[in-house]
């Protein structure tokens, strides 16, 4: 049986836990100027951030 792979989102909230990776993904998020894709990049760092502070991945 193969193991899991893990999702697009799971590998997202990893790598958005590196304060260096979430700027960068902000930023570039700005830089798009739709604020719908800067508030999904904010909900998302936010949600990396909370499965940071509360131990999950």
């Amino acid at each position: 049986m193969m193991p899991r792979s893990r999702s697009y989102q799971e590998d997202l909230l990893k790598s958005l836990q590196n304060p260096e990776e979430a700027a960068a993904y902000l930023n570039a998020a700005l830089a798009d100027g739709n604020e719908h894709v800067f508030l999904l990049a904010l909900q998302n760092v936010a949600g990396a951030t909370i499965c940071l502070s509360d131990g999950t991945e």
